[in-house]
């Protein structure tokens, strides 16, 4: 097991790297700046002053070990758009919504999904299974800035019964929550009833209903944690994607979370804040993708993790 957490942490650190250097050599492809916009109200004199003060008038390698060097010892930069505020501070003003929203829209999903899904197996070929089938099939097709729309519209304009954009009041998080559902809710229906399909037909089961044990011992007791193993893996990776943060769910519902930062840094040609985002994502996903390894060996003691990891 340690051999296998040193092994993964290395592997960690790689893909780090191999994203950093990746993604930095995208930003500085794309031709232009953050201060050679036509409509920057600066003189040439001034842009330059600012490129000399940034370091952006070095050669990019140089520009790269820097900024590795500072990440290491805790420095992630200035944004440009803010000189007056560090990139940490400022995504601490902005993972909370993010979290409160994405979390709560994976974990209602997800639980939401399990039990659709189950319901599904359980009642296979019938009018439920059928209604499931297709609310996942919609879930997973129908892109999430036309779920939000959808939910806009109805229960916005339509209906006049909640706020359509905004942060603050609680009200205001039930229509983004619902738009993070969706994705949650429709993968776990669907894993869920394939999982328990394939539990429920195996010989295992069989013998324990001949011995006389209860249909629903059965079911939570022995099904349900063996149909939960390929389940475990996604939810964690889902959870750190969906919770740092929606593009389009942020954008949609005008929410100051992690996502409407990705999106201005995007345009606003703010480095720093854009490299923060996208490795901060990057080490969220492998450490969840980690802790999934670990929570399928515990689920699953017939997997060993290491150097005879099956």
């Amino acid at each position: 097991m340690i051999v296998y957490l040193i092994k993964r942490l290395l592997s960690v650190a790689v893909t780090f790297f191999i994203v950093s250097l990746v993604i930095f050599l995208m930003m500085h492809a794309v031709p232009g700046g953050p201060f050679t916009e036509k409509d920057m109200p600066l003189s040439e004199a001034v842009k330059a002053a600012l490129n000399a003060r940034l370091g952006l008038d070095k050669p990019l390698w140089v520009q790269y070990v820097n900024y590795m060097a500072g990440v290491l010892q805790g420095n992630w930069g200035v944004p440009y758009q803010s000189p007056g505020e560090t990139v940490i501070s400022l995504l601490q003003q902005a993972w909370l919504p993010s979290l409160i929203l994405g979390g709560s829209g994976v974990i209602i999903g997800a639980a939401l999904g399990i039990l659709i899904g189950m319901a599904a197996a359980l009642k296979r070929n019938s009018w439920i299974d059928y209604l499931a089938s297709t609310l996942s099939v919609l879930g997973l097709t129908i892109p999430v800035f036309v779920i939000s729309m959808l939910l806009i519209l109805i229960f916005a304009v339509w209906l006049n019964w909640l706020p359509a954009s905004g942060w603050g009041k609680p009200e205001r998080w039930i229509l983004p929550i619902a738009a993070y559902a969706a994705i949650p809710l429709a993968t776990y229906a669907r894993y869920t009833r394939s999982a328990m399909l394939d539990t429920l037909n195996r010989p295992f089961v069989t013998a324990l209903r001949a011995k006389g044990l209860s249909e629903t011992r059965i079911i939570f007791q022995h099904v349900l944690r063996n149909s939960a193993i390929p389940m475990v893996t996604v939810f964690l990776p889902m959870f750190m994607g969906t919770a740092t943060g929606s593009i389009f769910v942020e954008a949609m519902f005008r929410i100051p979370g992690l996502g409407s930062y990705f999106v201005s840094s995007i345009t606003n040609r703010d480095y720093p804040l854009e490299m923060a985002l996208v490795l901060m994502f990057t080490i969220g996903i492998c450490f969840a993708y980690l802790i999934s390894d670990l929570v399928y060996a515990w689920l699953n003691p017939r997997i060993r993790l290491g150097d005879d990891a099956q």
